[in-house]
């Protein structure tokens, strides 16, 4: 669980109750951890969902509608949290809809320092055969 799925889901029921962004409240508890498992199969603990909503408010992403609600009550997303989560969405749609030769090069470059290790060790252990194989050609 992390930030942006606490924002995605967030838009997302704004957008299935049609309403904005400002409009739509929430409250950090078992009513929010039974929704993101509902649509994610993820069960946050509520101490894990305090901490991330906590990077959100720094992060100006989300704002409390009103006053006297408590720290984690009465929670809205910002227009600034709107234009994160629509992003990340969009970026996720976008990563798991790519070609699988794409898909295979991001693979790559996200491992390109372990594919460096193996070619190294594949070099060396090569290295070493040759070695032992003149040293035994000579013995």
């Amino acid at each position: 669980m992390n930030e942006y799925n606490l924002l995605i889901h967030i838009l997302e029921c704004c957008e299935e109750s049609g309403n904005r962004h400002d409009r739509v409240r929430f409250d950090v508890g078992h009513e929010l951890v039974e929704e993101l498992h509902n649509r994610y199969r993820l069960r946050p603990s509520i101490d894990e969902l305090k901490k991330i909503v906590d990077r959100c408010y720094s992060r100006e992403w989300l704002e409390h509608a009103y006053l006297g609600s408590g720290r984690y009550n009465g929670l809205k997303l910002t227009t600034k949290g709107m234009g994160v989560a629509t992003s990340k969405r969009k970026s996720e749609e976008l990563r798991k809809n790519r070609p699988l030769l794409k898909t295979i090069s991001d693979y790559i470059e996200d491992h390109k320092g372990l594919f460096l290790l193996l070619g190294s060790v594949v070099a060396i252990t090569g290295l070493i055969i040759s070695i032992l194989k003149m040293g035994s050609a000579n013995g």
